[in-house]
């Protein structure tokens, strides 16, 4: 009986996998989602790791030269567009970038904020008190199950809460259609 529910639970996550990385145009077999340019005259959010600018949508060479080495690093496909992603864990911080494989720009795709010992630069850390996300962003664009979005430019920061305590934080960058 274990066996059997361990490969349903096995067979339920390749679905999720799957159906998560689809996104096809019928028989084609073209992706429908393209990657959109920085809105002009709009920045994005931008998070500040140990003095070094991370703007989202930005090309991530120079912001990689600033930070060093990363404690590891992981590349996969990207299921969303052609291309590669690579995520790198920095202490306390986890980085995402992607570079599509039609050649155009690399960029930084997101950044999670992995514990309590780095900050927004307004000062929000996961473990805060959900009344200093109000306080220090103001009135979110939408809230979706205790998940805050604060858009800006084509990126959003996402913070979520639960009981009354920060316990994630995202800023991302929105370059699909």
């Amino acid at each position: 009986m274990k066996k059997i529910i361990t490969a349903t639970v096995i067979a339920a996550l390749l679905g999720i996998t799957l159906a998560a990385c689809g996104g096809t145009n019928g028989d084609t077999g073209t992706t429908q989602a393209t990657t959109q340019p920085p809105i002009a005259g709009q920045a994005n959010h931008t998070f500040v790791y140990q003095d070094v600018e991370i703007t989202m949508g930005a090309l991530p060479a120079p912001v990689l030269a600033a930070l060093g080495p990363a404690l590891d690093e992981m590349r996969e496909p990207n299921c969303a567009i052609e291309g590669e992603d690579v995520t790198l864990r920095f202490p306390g911080m986890i980085l995402y970038l992607t570079y599509p494989a039609d050649g155009s720009a690399p960029f930084i795709a997101s950044v999670r904020l992995a514990n309590d010992s780095v900050t927004t630069p307004e000062g929000l850390y996961i473990g805060a008190a959900a009344a200093d996300v109000a306080r220090l962003y103001g009135q979110y664009n939408r809230e979706v199950n205790g998940f805050y979005y604060f858009n800006q430019g084509r990126s959003t920061l996402q913070i979520a809460v639960r009981d009354g305590v920060v316990v994630q934080i995202i800023y991302q960058y929105l370059f699909l259609d």
